[in-house]
């Protein structure tokens, strides 16, 4: 009796996954949400999966992965999986929470995969608002978009993500748009940034979504300085060189996936 009161739930778990190596190096990763708990996943390579399964939206650098094998950054797999019954989503209709659960569990079914997170005194930039009352520039503002969906309790989208009707990010040469993202966000997608290559730490205290638009020079002439201009007269955002504890993700253990 005592030990069924305190007892955890079982983990969740796909009913069926097939995964299998895809050779090609520069494959596209994509995922597809399929009806009555089909997920179909192209390309992807391991430490991606990882990251998504465990949330670790705040490891932006290599950097701050510590261990495993060179191959979980390189291979990529298809993996194509039946959860038993249709999939729910949060109230955005953007997030598979039961998915990323399954894949977690896959993860350590099938790849063997143990990690787990510390934090080590690194360099890093800090992100912040130029204004100490937090407006922001003038290619920033709260977010408009109407973002593709899949619904409450639906299994495919029902917005089409179209050329007028998207999330997330864009980048094409001297600019990169951003529509419903969060500050967090922002700070994840710049940290590669050839005039940053260092985790950027979220200081703006700013909770909402936005859609932002910067425009820099890029390629061989550009300077480190003309990105942080135009994040500073364009979005109202400034970068400050901090030492601090970042969070790093440590592979303790994984394994090339069990044959099906």
């Amino acid at each position: 009796m005592l030990a069924g009161l305190f007892a955890q739930a079982a983990p969740q778990r796909f009913e069926v996954a097939s995964i299998k190596p895809n050779p090609a190096i520069d494959a596209t990763e994509s995922v597809t949400i399929e009806p009555n708990g089909g997920i179909r996943m192209t390309g992807y390579r391991v430490i991606n999966l990882i990251l998504g399964a465990y949330d670790l939206r705040q490891i932006q650098m290599r950097d701050q992965i510590i261990g495993g094998p060179s191959w979980i950054f390189t291979d990529r797999f298809d993996i194509v999986a039946k959860a038993e019954g249709a999939l729910t989503f949060n109230a955005q209709g953007r997030n598979p929470a039961e998915a990323v659960a399954m894949m977690k569990s896959l993860l350590e079914d099938r790849f063997a995969a143990r990690v787990h997170t510390e934090t080590r005194m690194m360099r890093a930039f800090a992100m912040s608002t130029v204004s100490r009352d937090g407006k922001l520039g003038p290619k920033v503002s709260a977010t408009t978009a109407d973002c593709p969906k899949y619904g409450n309790g639906e299994s495919a989208p029902s917005v089409v993500q179209t050329a007028d009707r998207w999330c997330g990010f864009r980048h094409v040469p001297g600019r990169v748009d951003g529509r419903y993202v969060t500050m967090g966000e922002i700070a994840s997608y710049f940290a590669a940034n050839a005039a940053v290559r260092r985790p950027i730490e979220d200081r703006t205290r700013l909770n909402g979504r936005y859609d932002f638009s910067v425009e820099y020079a890029e390629g061989a002439d550009a300077d480190a300085g003309n990105f942080f201009t135009a994040f500073r007269e364009q979005l109202g955002l400034k970068f400050d060189t901090v030492r601090t504890q970042v969070p790093v993700l440590v592979i303790d253990h994984v394994e090339r996936p069990t044959p099906d």
